[in-house]
């Protein structure tokens, strides 16, 4: 004899999402945990892109770059010198939420970069609200820019 029931009963898919939802009911609190620190690894490597940017158009250029900070409003933009005046390059960065500069050592708030591959030297640590820290190192003589 052919079974010709084909498909799924309506108790199968029942069960099927009780399963579902009790997994994401799982998931949910581990999310939470999660972000803070998704945050903060997210926002250094965003710094560490525009520093790098920042150095690789002052070598290219031949112009001086800078990446300016504002520690108050979270905030970061890419600037290049003409002639002695400073002008934008770009958009406004702003740090992702609940993530904020806890130390800058930049003079003036600003990482510049000139064409000799140098630069002010000085670090930057980003703090999540959990506490968590992360610090962007860049050396004055070579300009190189390191994560710790």
């Amino acid at each position: 004899m052919i079974n010709r029931n084909k498909g799924i009963t309506l108790v199968e898919l029942v069960i099927v999402m009780v399963i579902i939802a009790i997994g994401a009911v799982l998931m949910v609190p581990n999310i939470g945990a999660w972000l803070p620190n998704y945050r903060l690894r997210s926002a250094t490597r965003d710094i560490v892109s525009t520093l790098r940017t920042a150095q690789m158009k002052a070598i290219s250029t031949q112009t001086d770059y800078r990446v300016s900070f504002n520690p108050a409003s979270g905030s970061y933009i890419l600037r290049r010198n003409s002639g002695g005046i400073w002008f934008d390059e770009g958009a406004i960065q702003t740090l992702p939420p609940q993530i904020q500069i806890s130390a800058i050592t930049f003079p003036g708030n600003n990482a510049q970069f000139d064409s000799k591959f140098s630069s002010s030297g000085g670090n930057i640590t980003l703090q999540n609200s959990k506490g968590d820290q992360r610090q962007i190192t860049i050396s004055s003589a070579i300009a190189k820019v390191t994560v710790n």
